[in-house]
């Protein structure tokens, strides 16, 4: 301390630091990406790799990190990057510090996404250096080189689709078939022939398809035929009304193709959209063997007409309304209410999916009135509307405006709506008491079971659920119940015939509902009696495919092997092969793969499914009529599930 009126000053001595500081090594990763699966590119991506690979790990500051690589995918979008994506959650979750790449284009040709993701990075302290450009994103003038060159990236990738357009539409004026789609049914694509093949099974399933529609039935009773037959489409899901209603339109089985029937808008959003004049068409006739001759072709598109020309006839009011927020046409829809029609116009945008449309709706009587209004006459009348008035458009308010043609333009003004009058409070009425209510309790959180209604096409049936899958960010495992089903189950647990309300009273303390389904029923004397089962979770499935069940699944109704076939792409299930077989009588039911697993575990005694312990104890599954399953032990006995 230095006293007071002293000319001394204090002494200031620096130490130096006896360690010094160690730089940190950066986490540093790499992106490359090519948009073509051709061995060129491999080549070029394989380079990208291994120079990525070298260069990362000869710099003694930096700690690799990884290459992230996507093959064969357009830079346009980032939703089928998967590799992309990884490398964007790795950056979230800590793992890298810097980013390297060949070039903006390579990164992304979408100005949007590359600019939005570059932000997001140096938010959370990610630089991306491009190595072309030279441009390092932690720079003072990075972002707006960015955004500049990222303009020219995306314009380029615009530039190569209208060159990769011309290229296509070259090869189909010189007829080149190619294949917009390489497996559709009754056909697959021949690459060294570079033409349609037939698959004879499948296109007896084709001939069936057409020959029902040609005897009159509809699509609606077609899809359901084939789907009674066991059939399935080619990517082995059950057939539908649209898919049948495109089907029937495809020349190709005609032996003829169409190309250009729709086109991608722009190649930055990837909008398709049908084309319907826009651009030139491409017909090419004889390109291979028909599975339909050209005169049942001939009958198919005259029973199309036929069709629409029925489903559609003309109106007076069919093409004079235009909505005035969309612009699309009014169109006619007809309802039956309380035993009378009723008709009513509205906006087509209303029935296109992804559009909507606030137009307002007018009933055909409404219509009726109001041009007779305007046109002055008593009543409406037809033939006067269609040889004076040109057009009328919706307005956003509901009001109409009718174009005469002499040009003259009268406007109805939609009258103001009428106060609603409030509607008396409706009495609470309390919900009447229930046997079973606090009497059932879930074995995997201990709530109580509560009771709901289901909605179902004959009233709905009433059932009970563990009360935690209503509780917000709370879930239970276990099952639901109807309330049938556990009446049954009581009277086979305590030997009763039929189930009394008097007996359950006397005897029952409480039900406890197992994970599995079972139900442990606690009686006033103290005794539990215990109901086994394995009750399966309704659509809850996993994508599981199991080897050990191919050849092990016979039918008890038809005598037939069980197949695995794949449903959307994901859930696996086991069908009799019998039902492929067109308008073979099968009574046999499908089995989704996981659902059998876990039966197969149940029945073995274990908590998860073990092949090696299946194949050691199971000899073989019978799937009974009713969807049971029957399962032979190799030991000599025999167990069966039944489905609840």
């Amino acid at each position: 301390m230095v006293a007071e009126g002293s000319d001394k000053m204090a002494k200031i001595s620096r130490i130096e630091p006896k360690i010094p500081a160690l730089k940190k090594r950066q986490k540093v990763a790499a992106y490359a990406r090519v948009s073509m699966e051709t061995d060129r590119l491999a080549h070029s991506l394989s380079a990208q790799v291994s120079y990525y690979n070298d260069l990362i790990q000869a710099n003694p500051e930096w700690e690799f990190a990884g290459v992230y690589a996507d093959f064969g995918i357009s830079g346009t979008g980032t939703a089928k990057r998967e590799e992309f994506n990884r490398l964007i959650a790795d950056c979230e979750a800590g793992k890298i510090n810097i980013v390297l790449t060949k070039s903006i284009s390579r990164f992304a040709r979408n100005t949007v996404d590359l600019l939005s993701t570059v932000r997001h990075l140096k938010e959370i302290g990610v630089e991306v250096r491009f190595e072309k450009e030279n441009i390092h994103s932690f720079s003072g003038d990075g972002e707006l080189m960015l955004s500049i060159l990222a303009s020219f990236a995306q314009e380029e990738s615009r530039s190569i689709s209208e060159n990769s357009k011309w290229g296509i539409r070259k090869r189909f004026q010189s007829g080149e078939i190619g294949a917009a789609n390489k497996h559709i049914l009754g056909y697959r694509y021949d690459e060294g022939l570079k033409q349609y093949v037939i698959i004879p099974e499948e296109a007896e399933t084709v001939r069936w398809i057409f020959d029902m529609y040609l005897e009159g039935r509809s699509l609606r009773e077609i899809a359901k035929a084939l789907n009674r037959a066991g059939l399935t489409t080619v990517k082995g899901c059950e057939f539908a009304e649209g898919s049948l209603n495109v089907m029937i339109r495809n020349e190709i089985y005609a032996g003829d193709i169409r190309r250009q029937k729709c086109f991608m808008e722009d190649p930055i959003t990837k909008n398709k959209v049908k084309n319907r004049g826009q651009l030139p068409q491409y017909y090419m006739e004889g390109c291979h063997e028909a599975i339909l001759d050209r005169r049942t072709w001939a009958k198919v598109l005259a029973e199309i007409e036929r069709r629409a020309a029925s489903v559609n006839p003309t109106y007076p009011f069919t093409g004079k309304i235009k909505c005035g927020i969309c612009g699309r046409p009014y169109t006619r829809r007809s309802s039956i209410v309380r035993g009378r029609e009723y008709v009513s116009w509205f906006c087509r945008a209303k029935k296109e999916k992804w559009i909507t449309c606030r137009a307002h709706n007018y009933s055909e009587r409404q219509l009726q009135e109001i041009c007779a209004g305007l046109m002055g006459t008593d009543g409406f009348d037809e033939g006067a509307f269609e040889e004076s008035v040109k057009g009328m458009t919706a307005l956003p308010d509901g009001s109409l405006e009718m174009r005469f043609y002499g040009g003259e333009i009268k406007v109805w003004e939609m009258p103001p709506e009428p106060a609603k009058p409030k509607a008396p409070d409706k009495p609470v009425r309390k919900r009447p008491a229930h046997l079973f209510d606090g009497k059932i309790f879930c074995g995997v959180c201990g709530r109580r079971f509560g009771r709901a209604v289901s909605d179902t096409l004959d009233g709905g049936h009433l059932y009970w659920y563990c009360r935690a899958k209503s509780s917000h960010g709370v879930t239970c495992d276990s099952v639901n119940y109807a309330d049938a089903e556990i009446k049954d189950i009581f009277c086979k647990v305590m030997g009763q015939e039929a189930f009394s309300e008097d007996f359950f009273r006397e005897t029952m303390e409480r039900m406890t509902v197992q994970k599995t389904g079972s139900i442990d029923f606690h009686l006033k004397d103290g005794t539990v009696r215990t109901y086994e089962t394995l009750k399966l979770r309704g659509n809850r499935h996993e994508a599981t495919s199991t080897d050990e069940f191919e050849g092990k699944i016979r039918c008890a109704s038809c005598g037939n092997a069980y197949h695995r076939y794949t449903c959307y792409g994901k859930y696996v299930y086991w069908r009799c092969s019998g039902k492929s077989r067109v308008r073979t009588e099968c009574r046999g039911q499908d089995f989704v793969d996981s659902n059998i697993r876990k039966v197969s575990a149940y029945m073995m005694g274990m908590e998860e499914f073990d092949g090696k312990e299946f194949e050691r104890q199971i000899k073989e599954i019978v799937a009974l009529e009713d969807g049971s399953l029957e399962y032979h032990f190799r030991e000599g006995r025999v167990q069966t599930w039944q489905r609840m």
